[in-house]
């Protein structure tokens, strides 16, 4: 339950769903499915490498899910693999006492990961929108005048006069 615990690697992808780069978001929900419902942790280890401040993130959730795991004595009667959430369903032993616990620390440890990776990801105010709208517009500007330049370097070859075209 230590390794396999889903929840510290769904609470870092919702928080890059809702508060990382927009670039990044719309590959959030399917790395989300794959590693929740299909137990492929390494799908969410890209998202901590891009900023490796997460990794406490996933810490912090792992360590709130231990604490749940030890402090309730529950346990799974083998190894969950992939570490899913249905393999934890299948693993789970009978007993109310026992779903609870396994399942307040996996929820625990992905509302515990998601509000630190929240946090390091500055409520979405890193992402700082106005920055990619302008890298936006400087792209925009950028190829426009290359475009320009390509036009009167063709219209040089070819035997005309280039004209001077106006930077806006």
């Amino acid at each position: 339950m230590l390794e396999s615990n889903p929840g510290p690697g769904l609470g870092v992808l919702l928080a890059y769903w809702f508060f990382g780069p927009r670039r990044l978001r719309p590959s959030v929900p399917a790395a989300t499915i794959i590693h929740f419902f299909g137990g492929i942790h390494e799908i969410y280890f890209p998202y901590i490498l891009m900023k490796p401040r997460m990794i406490l993130a996933a810490i912090a959730g792992g360590m709130t899910g231990v604490a749940i795991f030890v402090a309730t004595g529950v346990g799974l009667v083998a190894t969950p693999s992939p570490g899913s959430i249905f393999a934890y369903l299948a693993q789970t032993p009978r007993g109310v006492g026992n779903w609870i616990g396994v399942y307040v620390g996996v929820f625990a440890s992905a509302a515990v990961s998601f509000g630190v990776g929240a946090a390091l990801l500055g409520f979405g105010k890193l992402a700082e929108p106005k920055d990619e709208e302008s890298t936006a517009e400087d792209e925009l500007k950028e190829a426009a005048e290359k475009s320009a330049e390509n036009k009167a370097a063709a219209k040089k070859a070819a035997g005309g006069t280039p004209q001077e075209t106006p930077a806006s």
